[in-house]
């Protein structure tokens, strides 16, 4: 398996002379040695031994939610990684003894066993770093405290060369999904160079897990977007040393509406150099930049634990810091490292705050969750001005993006942030007490097949070189409170990095799903997922408007098809009006097949509110002996076939409608003699 690691690729250098390396303690409250060195909790401008000092104030508001008595205590994280160094002196108490994890082996029976040990087999500090970033201990005197250091965790060895052994990957990553946690944190994911897709199973695991875990709340699971901003091509083996725009959607893993996708922000209150952007963000938490003292990129990364001595991890003697190189009187013994950042590390800040929330109100569902960081997030560097292209490739009469665009339920969302960088004060405050108001989930699925509701196979071409593109439309009958959107789209374009991807919703709310001239390196699409939050709290109702557009020229294509999913509730839970029925049933009296019904046609119903109308055959009036009752979507005419049916015996047939809160209309009823 390709999963990238915690280290983002620079692609800018400078000739900034280095400041020179803090070796004194910052104290703080509480006497964790380090912490006064951690940004994210408690940001004083402090440089965190990097070569830049971060801006004061520009923090996650963790030490205020301390002071509120929240620690995180009770909650269980699952850290699914490089594994973890259990005997580090900072997570050994927070360990969880029988939860945790090691995939090394290919004996299933063996990954979860009580002595399991998740000890990083390859000496990868990764997912130790990200660990005590969630649940380091607190007020031990030593190192620096984690976001929730009340959490307890369980380590995965996941991430490893042992991916492709006889058990599969995807037995694997199932059976990480699943278990007796709250939260579970992916610092992990593939390159954005390709586009990457994701088996039905592992989609059915989330939708399990957030059903089924945490007593029916859900667990809460959150996931790192990606350092893709920009990226090299070679990543994904391709001969080609260009760079390439990293996006959330080329990623159908991060495409699901149960997974919190969240990208990073770093100590001056900015996006992080590296963090990849897409309209599958969720939010943004801290990850920091790149840590160095000399060069670009100094600005402060994350303080975190790490595999303990200097011989392996991410801090040892080959080091480019002090800090990291043991040479720092805080760190002699390289047990703790001044450089783990990355959207690896925004994502346990995340699942810190996440612990602190359920601490606060233990009864907040997976949505909840969602929804609360979704209103508190805070909407720094905003803008609603239009962004440039960073390869500098855009079209003439073209926008590439906008940072943050209003939705027409006044939430600002954005491409770079999502709906903001998290605030833990205000996302604890709003969860103590909270009662949620979402109602019952819906996904606009087909009651017949499950399968999605809304599809168009229309085939509509593409402009070369055309700022305007190429457009097709879907109109979608449910009325739901939108909670996110997925499509499922098709393109015979030869060349997908030419293509600017964008969604309208009914309210005219506009969403970049792909950006054009990104210079991946694919060829054509088929059915792959993407998603978009940019239209939460919107009426999903109404024409959706699907536009692509060519952005170079000498490469041609089509929209080969579409499809689109609204997860949301109903907009109002009251509503136990049944819709009027379908009227005039028309169709012969008398049909001499005896597998088929006659055609039959009918007369919508008047109500506007109509989502699909059901048929049922059967012998009698009430009866569904040949057939239960089934969609027809809207249609307005149909004959049913594959039937056994006796000749001269009287079938009948029954229509009616179902609104958008699955209220059902009165029976329309017609019957015929079969055989005649």
């Amino acid at each position: 398996m390709l999963l990238w690691s915690c280290t983002p690729t620079t692609v800018t250098s400078s000739k900034n002379t280095a400041a020179p390396e803090s070796n004194e303690p910052v104290e703080q409250a509480g006497s964790d040695i380090l912490a006064g060195d951690a940004w994210h909790l408690n940001n004083t401008g402090q440089r965190s031994f990097a070569g830049a000092n971060g801006t004061s104030g520009e923090d996650l508001n963790i030490n205020d939610v301390i002071n509120m008595g929240f620690r995180g205590t009770g909650i269980k994280i699952a850290v699914s990684d490089t594994g973890v160094d259990l005997s580090h002196p900072d997570l050994n108490d927070n360990g969880l003894d029988g939860y945790h994890r090691d995939y090394s082996s290919a004996d299933p029976s063996a990954w979860q066993a009580a002595d399991a040990d998740p000890y990083p087999l390859e000496l990868d500090g990764h997912g130790t770093a990200v660990t005590g970033l969630a649940s380091a201990e607190g007020w031990n005197t030593i190192g620096s405290r984690g976001v929730a250091p009340g959490a307890k965790f369980g380590g995965f060895l996941f991430i490893g060369d042992w991916g492709d052994d006889a058990t599969s990957y995807e037995t694997k990553v199932l059976d990480q999904l699943l278990g007796d946690f709250d939260i579970f944190n992916y610092s992990y994911g593939y390159p954005g160079c390709s586009f990457t897709p994701v088996e039905d199973s592992i989609v059915d695991g989330y939708k399990q897990g957030v059903t089924f875990l945490r007593g029916g709340r859900g667990a809460v699971y959150v996931k790192s977007a990606g350092n893709d901003f920009v990226g090299y091509n070679d990543k994904c083996d391709i001969l080609d040393d260009s760079f390439y725009l990293g996006n959330t959607n080329t990623n159908e893993d991060q495409n699901i509406p149960y997974v919190i996708v969240t990208a990073a922000v770093n100590a001056l209150g900015e996006v992080s150099s590296y963090s990849t952007p897409g309209s599958g963000l969720w939010i943004s938490s801290a990850g920091g930049e790149l840590g160095l003292t000399t060069g670009s990129n100094r600005g402060p990364a994350m303080i975190s634990t790490d595999i303990l001595g200097c011989a392996d991890g991410l801090s040892n003697s080959l080091s480019d810091t002090n800090f990291n190189k043991g040479l720092n009187v805080l760190n002699s013994s390289c047990d703790y490292t001044s450089q783990m950042n990355g959207t690896s590390a925004a994502a346990p800040t995340l699942s810190g705050i996440v612990a602190l929330m359920l601490d606060a109100n233990p009864s907040l569902t997976w949505r909840d969750v969602k929804h609360i960081l979704a209103t508190t997030a805070q909407k720094i560097n905003y803008s609603t001005g239009a962004l440039t292209h960073p390869l500098e490739e855009d079209l003439d009469n073209h926008t590439y993006d906008f940072l943050y665009v209003r939705n027409a339920a006044n939430y600002d969302f954005s491409n770079t942030y999502g709906f903001g960088r998290v605030d833990a004060k205000a996302a604890v405050e709003l969860a103590l007490g909270y009662s949620s108001g979402l109602g019952s989930y819906v996904e606009t699925l087909d009651p017949n097949t499950d399968g999605w509701y809304y599809s168009s196979g229309a085939v509509v071409a593409v402009p070369d070189e055309d700022a305007t593109g190429g457009s097709s439309t879907i109109t979608v009958r449910h009325n739901l409170s939108i909670e996110s959107v997925q499509i499922s789209f098709s393109t015979d374009h030869p060349l997908i990095s030419d293509l600017g991807v964008e969604l309208v919703s009914p309210s005219g709310t506009r969403s970049k799903l792909l950006v054009v001239n990104s210079n991946i390196k694919e060829n054509t699409l088929t059915g792959f997922l993407m998603l978009s939050n940019a239209f939460y709290g919107e009426k999903s109702r109404g024409l959706w408007r699907l536009n692509v557009i060519d952005g170079k020229a000498t490469n041609t294509g089509n929209i080969s098809g579409w499809s689109i999913k609204i997860n949301g509730h109903n907009v109002s839970t009251s509503d136990i009006t049944a819709p009027n029925p379908p009227t005039l049933l028309v169709h012969s009296a008398t049909d001499l097949s005896l597998t088929d019904s006659p055609p039959v046609t009918f007369t919508a119903s008047s109500s506007l509110d109509v989502m699909r109308y059901e048929v049922a055959i059967g012998s009698s009036p009430t009866g569904e002996e040949q057939t239960e009752w089934f969609s027809i979507g809207t249609a307005t005419g149909f004959t049913i076939t594959d039937m056994t049916l006796t000749a001269d015996d009287v079938y009948y047939i029954r229509v009616r409608a179902i609104d958008t809160s699955e209220n059902v209309s009165s029976v329309l009823i017609g019957n015929w003699t079969a055989g005649q």
